[in-house]
């Protein structure tokens, strides 16, 4: 389920874009991306990140995030906000799952106006043709040969084969249509025609982006804010 991707496609439509999203000419994809994947301190960094938040190591966390770390919702700059924010001394795991799937969808780089050179997690937010998608009425499939069926069911007619497709999104958040199995699913458009994909299997622009920082300290966690939020605005 993504009922954090739900809240923040409600806050995240007062957010500014970079350019108004025009109606596109033709589809078009996003194939995902690991700029960070040349930078050996930055992979051995990851690695060591993904560890702790297997562990479920707090405390080895809050001590890779910066001080002055931006933070989401026009929630205060630093550290104390963060932890409040997440309840990072508490038992909520949130956290340490958005960031465990940002981790595993490649990198970008970005460049604020001001401050230092930042890599992304994931890539989506940064890669985002803002000027031609919107990014709160479409998602991109995050992986090769996704089925989009018919109906929310492995079972369903295969209806469409996706790779990397940027698609209309209708419903985050879909059932499947036997009650007892715990997959959800995601309704699309694409091509003209209705379907349904794995909830693992799409991305928006709008869920959670991870930034880092590469100090004299080593990387540090500079930047947990919503997708394309400050982006161009820093």
């Amino acid at each position: 389920m993504r009922p954090l991707l739900i809240a923040a496609l409600c806050i995240a439509s007062c957010l500014p874009l970079l350019a108004p999203a025009q109606t596109p000419a033709r589809p078009r994809v996003l194939a995902m991306v690991d700029e960070g994947g040349a930078d050996a301190s930055w992979v051995q960094f990851r690695t060591i990140l993904q560890e702790i938040i297997q562990r479920g190591d707090r405390r080895a966390l809050a001590g890779i995030v910066d001080t002055n770390i931006l933070n989401a919702m026009e929630a205060p700059r630093g550290i104390a906000a963060f932890r409040k924010l997440w309840n990072l001394d508490g038992k909520d795991d949130r956290l340490l799952r958005e960031l465990s799937a940002s981790l595993q969808l490649g990198s970008a780089w970005y460049q604020p106006k001001k401050g230092v050179r930042m890599l992304c997690a994931p890539y989506v937010p940064i890669k985002w043709p803002l000027n031609d998608y919107d990014p709160y009425q479409n998602g991109v499939i995050i992986s090769r040969d996704t089925l989009m069926k018919s109906q929310p069911s492995q079972g369903a007619e295969t209806v469409g084969r996706l790779n990397y497709d940027i698609v209309n999104v209708r419903d985050w958040e879909v059932a499947d249509r036997d009650a007892k199995v715990m997959q959800r699913w995601v309704k699309i458009r694409r091509d003209g025609k209705e379907g349904y994909v794995p909830e693992e299997h799409i991305r928006s622009a709008i869920e959670h982006r991870a930034c880092f920082g590469k100090t004299a300290q080593g990387w540090r966690l500079m930047e947990y804010v919503l997708g394309i939020e400050y982006l161009g605005v820093e």
